[in-house]
């Protein structure tokens, strides 16, 4: 539902992504300044996209713009209907959370990077299911002109077979071999795809696939964005 990026400079890189996807306006969350974190989401049709900025030491984001040498592809965050057979299969795996909240309106934990691999995940649960807290109370009204619901996310790992296996158990979706590498099926038109790792200091989150909703003679080539690809399909 929600992929984030980690950016050194967050104004520069949100109004180069607002200019982007045809954005007027977008979401501040006060609650980042528990990770020492500052930050814009912009709703992408039901979807999210966040930039994060490190306003305080020693923060995982900045530790990652660290090992990224530069901008880069931070947090994928999952939208469940239940939490429970997620952190049963957690247990079963062995994975620890590093982070929850049980509020009215969300329940939500985060996985441990170094148990999960690839990115910071969050699975989250929203009361009711249509809403997303983490965009803001106006998000339905400000989404982006030009851009609608993300399609796909690809993460460059050492071995794409044993991680998108292992995402797969933890998130109880189907998993099978592509041309490329290893997808997971999230959900009708959404997909998680896992390539063999490129020249990077560190794998992670590398690409992005958007759906263009704008005018066709303005449709974008392929582009670089914080670290990753961003594709207009």
């Amino acid at each position: 539902r929600q992929i984030a990026v980690a950016a050194s400079d967050l104004a520069a890189r949100r109004s180069e992504f607002m200019a982007l996807v045809g954005a007027q306006a977008d979401f501040e969350d006060p609650g980042l300044g528990e990770f020492g974190l500052t930050n814009s989401v912009i709703a992408l049709g039901n979807t999210f996209f966040e930039i994060v900025s490190p306003v305080a030491s020693e923060t995982a984001a900045g530790r990652m713009l660290t090992r990224q040498g530069g901008d880069c592809g931070y947090m994928l965050l999952f939208q469940t209907d239940d939490l429970a057979p997620v952190s049963r299969r957690m247990v079963d795996l062995n994975l620890r959370k590093i982070w929850e909240t049980e509020r009215a309106e969300v329940s939500a934990f985060h996985i441990h990077p170094k148990d999960i691999g690839g990115a910071i995940v969050s699975i989250d649960v929203m009361r009711p299911p249509a809403s997303w807290l983490w965009g803001g109370p106006n998000w339905i009204n400000q989404r982006a002109d030009w851009v609608g619901d993300i399609l796909a996310a690809t993460l460059s790992v050492e071995d794409p077979k044993s991680m998108s296996h292992h995402w797969a158990k933890v998130l109880g979706v189907p998993c099978h071999a592509t041309t490329h590498g290893f997808e997971l099926a999230l959900q009708v038109d959404q997909r998680l795809l896992f390539v063999e790792a490129d020249q990077r200091p560190v794998p992670g989150l590398c690409g992005l696939s958007l759906a263009w909703i704008g005018p066709r003679e303005s449709k974008p080539p392929s582009t670089q964005f914080c670290g990753i690809t961003l594709d207009f399909r």
